[in-house]
């Protein structure tokens, strides 16, 4: 009886310590890469992908773009400008 019990007790251990070596084997086939690819990689999102929390990082002309244009193409008073 203490025979089989020991003996099922290892086999138990074995398997848990099978399968904690195999979820090590996963672990090492992930793909790693490093730090200064991951910052280069999270560098040229920030700067492709739009935050709408800064105007200028929205990606999409301005609906003011061609009153800008147009207010550029125009000559420059004299001196003075009277409102």
């Amino acid at each position: 009886m203490e025979q089989q019990l020991a003996e099922r007790i290892s086999e138990l251990k074995l398997r848990r310590i099978l399968e904690l070596n195999a979820k090590l084997k996963e672990s090492l086939l992930r793909e790693r890469i490093s730090t200064s690819n991951a910052s280069r990689l999270i560098s040229a999102y920030a700067q492709d992908t739009p935050d709408w929390l800064i105007p200028g990082r929205w990606k999409y002309q301005s609906r003011y773009q061609e009153y800008e244009k147009t207010k550029r193409s125009m000559p420059e008073p004299g001196c003075c400008t009277i409102m």
